[in-house]
């Protein structure tokens, strides 16, 4: 009699984890500008360290690209809306993430998973984390850390034509989050991504701003001695005071979270909008840390 129980036991404990596996709800994931979600030794890397802390799990990796250099070819110089809308048709299709999925973006795929919520969101977001994204934009080119140097050279001569000209916005990917805090309306009235999605021109859409709210949680994560994203406030939404580059207003004394654009403030006034921080420069954090501060936001179970 004995023997039966433990055997009944142990299958019940099976069931309950296998069930527990077959749960957990997915992960998708979104390198940064000159990285490549195909790298074993980036992505690839990290992928395999949430599986480890989450048996079972299934997590994807976007690529937009065949292979690791046509990847990072396109982080840097294919226009942005163009690459949503190639993901949203890619997550559509993958029926592992018909019930939805939690999303990390590193770095410039912070602003692109969150540009995915309120553009598409089907499959639906639930815990949408950012580290190191640049949702206000940058001032100046990130250092460039891609493993080939012609394409941060491309960049920086694209740059030289100047960030606003048609031809650099519809190619130039970091130019399309640039916010010139000396030309506002330039920004507003030109830049095909980032103005866009942060619903800062005159008519507002509304769908980006319930798209954003539908999510449980939105994380920020800031690198407090970031010296690549200029400037790092931009990881929490902060930005630079308009007409010039030394006061920076936080994300609270921003138009956007004032007249509530987008819904940050009625997340953060929810507690649903969560700020985390992590002592390194860019995108340096220890698997300690993404295992206490990311981790979390990733084990939960689609009912």
């Amino acid at each position: 009699m004995k023997l039966l129980f433990f055997i009944c036991l142990i299958i019940s404990c099976y069931l309950i984890q296998s069930s527990n596996s077959e749960n957990i709800r997915p992960v998708v994931l979104w390198h940064g500008l000159g990285d490549s979600g195909l790298d074993p030794l980036t992505m690839g890397k990290l992928k395999e360290l949430i599986e480890n802390q989450l048996p079972g799990v299934y997590v994807k990796n976007i690529a937009i690209g065949n292979s690791i250099a046509e990847d990072s070819f396109n982080s840097f110089f294919k226009n942005v809306n163009e690459q949503l809308e190639m993901v949203c048709k890619m997550l559509k299709e993958d029926t592992n993430l018909t019930s939805g999925f939690n999303a990390v973006g590193l770095s410039q795929g912070g602003q692109f998973l969150r540009g995915y919520v309120e553009r598409c969101n089907d499959p639906p977001v639930y815990n949408l984390i950012s580290l190191g994204g640049q949702h206000q934009g940058v001032s100046s080119l990130p250092r460039c850390t891609a493993l080939n140097s012609t394409l941060c050279k491309i960049a920086d001569d694209l740059v030289e034509l100047g960030v606003y000209e048609k031809y650099v916005q519809d190619t130039l990917v970091p130019g399309e989050y640039w916010q010139d805090p000396f030309n506002y309306d330039e920004y507003v009235e030109k830049s095909v991504f980032l103005a866009d999605i942060n619903n800062v021109r005159p008519e507002k859409n509304q769908t980006y701003k319930d798209n954003l709210l539908s999510v449980n949680n939105f994380v920020l994560g800031e690198f407090l001695a970031d010296t690549i994203v200029i400037p790092r406030e931009s990881e929490l939404f902060g930005y630079y005071a308009p007409g010039q580059d030394n006061v920076i207003l936080p994300m609270e004394k921003t138009d956007l979270y004032i007249e509530d654009w987008i819904g940050i403030q009625q997340l953060d006034n929810e507690g649903r909008l969560i700020k985390i921080s992590c002592p390194g420069n860019h995108l340096q954090f220890t698997d300690q840390w993404f295992n206490q501060n990311v981790i979390p936001y990733l084990n939960n179970q689609i009912n």
